[in-house]
């Protein structure tokens, strides 16, 4: 019995909640890999049992010939399938059509993905330039199909890549901020989740960012929306104006996905930092420990002698974190519901009018050192604040400038004394400041280390409109 594929196709739909196995398994194996006909079958008696518990036996033997493999094949729904490894594979269109339905299936695009749809438009580009815009030519009109073709997949693989991503970003991010960090289990399922969230951003979010950006460089061809926008001018030269307007909407049009792109970005980058600095705090701890296991290593004779470290010892005192530790007894604190505001006020209060009495009895107020140093402390740092400011108004920005940040790192770096990374963020506050500053951020993770410290940032780069892209 042969039943065509519009009747298959809604059998699939109606029990997708069933069907959507078989895109978990491809997703799990990482591609549009075979499927396991084992699998496939397991799932069809699924859907033949429940229309059973129903009582709907004429659906079941519906179910049962619709949902065939050989039914299937026939109408190429499975364009392949291999009895003697037990293996089948979808068409493409129905693999899409099931993570359409599951968006948490979805997932985003990765570099390899995007740069083969950026060599697909730059293909384009190339045939548009070789050729006369002519559209009674059957050359022109089939490059044309297929440019055409190239700009709708890249628009739909964008939405479908922005919705799996924002659904897998909301999901992770709850995980991270339900769990019970003070068990090792939300411990460990809160590292998992940090883990994959970094591994969205890196493998997926920027690498967005730069298909998107029509400033980034290649080394073989243009960005995507570039090519478009190129494709629309020649239109224009070529006085069809209908196609050069279709072309410049189609890159506008890919191009508003930045801001999608970009919102995503900044939800993830709190979890991708925290990752990291986790991931250095777990570096810290164990340098830690395995110095205090060396040493005790170093001091253990098999008996009860030399039973402790001593708190001068290296391993205590080199990392920091043990520093001034010794054994001592704490009491437990019973606060009675004492209203702590209250005696802070009184204190306060009272304070305020021995001061005032000392005042008019010596004449003068004993300074305390700890405050006289944080006084000196504050008007140190403003001191350098002034001198880094009168610095940076002597220089100027380099006309080639396409690192603020590694600029005027080098700058100060050569007439600051003592310079740290502190008068860097100093100076780019100031910079920034100013009201002819037009740089923004490019989609980049750099760093700059200097002494003991790192900075991690993205470089700022001169903003420029592209006139010369966009005109028709």
């Amino acid at each position: 019995m042969n039943i065509k594929s519009p009747f298959v196709l809604k059998q699939i739909i109606e029990h997708r909640q069933l069907f959507t196995q078989l895109v978990a398994y491809i997703e799990e194996h990482d591609g549009d890999v075979e499927i396991p006909s084992r699998l496939y079958r397991f799932i069809v008696r699924q859907a033949i049992q429940t229309e059973a518990i129903q009582g709907n036996d004429r659906e079941r033997e519906r179910i049962r010939y619709t949902l065939s493999e050989d039914n299937l094949l026939r109408e190429r729904l499975i364009i392949r399938k291999d009895p003697a490894r037990g293996t089948l594979v979808l068409a493409p269109f129905v693999v899409d059509m099931l993570r359409h339905f599951d968006i948490g299936r979805m997932r985003g695009l990765s570099q390899a993905e995007l740069e083969d749809l950026r060599d697909g438009l730059n293909q384009s580009l190339a045939a548009f330039q070789d050729m006369p815009i002519d559209l009674e030519n059957d050359d022109f009109t089939d490059e044309l199909r297929l440019l055409r073709r190239r700009i709708q997949d890249t628009l739909g693989k964008m939405q479908e890549s922005i919705a799996a991503l924002e659904a897998q970003g909301d999901h992770l991010a709850d995980q991270v901020e339900k769990q019970d960090v003070g068990s090792l289990e939300g411990a460990a399922e809160t590292r998992r989740a940090l883990e994959k969230i970094n591994r969205i951003y890196q493998r997926y979010i920027l690498p967005a960012l730069e298909f998107l950006d029509p400033k980034t460089s290649f080394k073989k061809g243009v960005p995507a929306i570039t090519a478009i926008r190129r494709i629309a001018k020649l239109a224009g030269e070529s006085d069809h104006p209908a196609l050069n307007e279709e072309m410049q909407l189609s890159a506008n049009a890919i191009q508003s996905y930045v801001k999608d792109i970009d919102s995503l970005r900044l939800s993830l980058e709190r979890y991708v930092r925290q990752d990291r600095h986790q991931r250095e705090q777990y570096d810290a701890i164990e340098r830690a420990f395995n110095t205090i296991r060396l040493a005790t290593e170093e001091r253990h004779d098999d008996s009860f002698r030399n039973l402790y470290i001593p708190v001068r010892h290296a391993a205590i005192q080199s990392p920091g974190t043990f520093l001034g530790i010794k054994r001592m007894r704490f009491a437990r604190l019973d606060w009675h519901e004492i209203d702590h505001r209250a005696d802070i006020e009184e204190f306060t209060d009272r304070r305020i009018e021995e001061l005032r009495t000392r005042l008019d009895k010596a004449g003068s107020v004993t300074v305390d050192p700890a405050r006289a140093r944080r006084s000196e402390a504050e008007l140190q740092e403003q001191m350098r604040q002034h001198q880094i400011q009168a610095l940076l108004e002597k220089w100027m920005i380099p006309d080639d400038c396409q690192d603020l940040h590694a600029s005027l790192h080098e700058y100060l770096g050569g007439h600051l004394e003592n310079y740290t990374l502190n008068d860097l963020l100093e100076g780019l506050d100031w910079v920034m400041a100013l009201p002819d500053f037009k740089f923004h951020a490019r989609f980049q993770h750099l760093e700059i280390a200097h002494g003991e410290l790192a900075l991690s940032y993205h470089p700022l780069i001169p903003r420029e409109a592209p006139t010369q892209e966009i005109t028709a």
